[in-house]
């Protein structure tokens, strides 16, 4: 089954680095910064948040291939923070996940919600 295209579909794909402003948990303060592309629906995109910082969770992903995606330093993707936005307020796509980087998302996302299925289904 193929996506049909329509007038109210977001430009961006699934594996997209995009430029967006991010919200700190209070949802007061935001700061602009790279985010995955996850889920890219109608109008909205699932974006996971990119940090400069190192991995401190079994769930964040140290990017291997950041200078070929674009972006200025090494980064790591932190699959714990998300965030819903409409497409319209991505300021711009940095670039597209390196295959190989793909791969090690898929892997940290399966264990991540192999987690949450074994406590759900106890």
């Amino acid at each position: 089954m193929t996506r049909r295209m329509t007038r109210f579909m977001t430009p961006f794909k699934v594996g997209d680095v995009v430029s967006v402003e991010f919200p700190f948990s209070d949802f007061q303060t935001y700061k602009r910064r790279p985010g995955l592309v996850l889920v890219s629906g109608e109008m909205d995109l699932l974006v996971a948040r990119l940090t400069t910082h190192p991995p401190r969770e079994p769930s964040d992903v140290a990017l291997k291939h950041w200078s070929e995606i674009g972006l200025p330093r090494a980064s790591t993707i932190r699959l714990t923070k998300l965030v819903t936005i409409d497409h319209r307020l991505v300021h711009h796509k940095i670039g597209r996940l390196h295959s190989d980087d793909g791969r090690a998302v898929v892997q940290a996302w399966q264990q991540m919600t192999a987690a949450l299925a074994a406590e759900l289904l106890k």
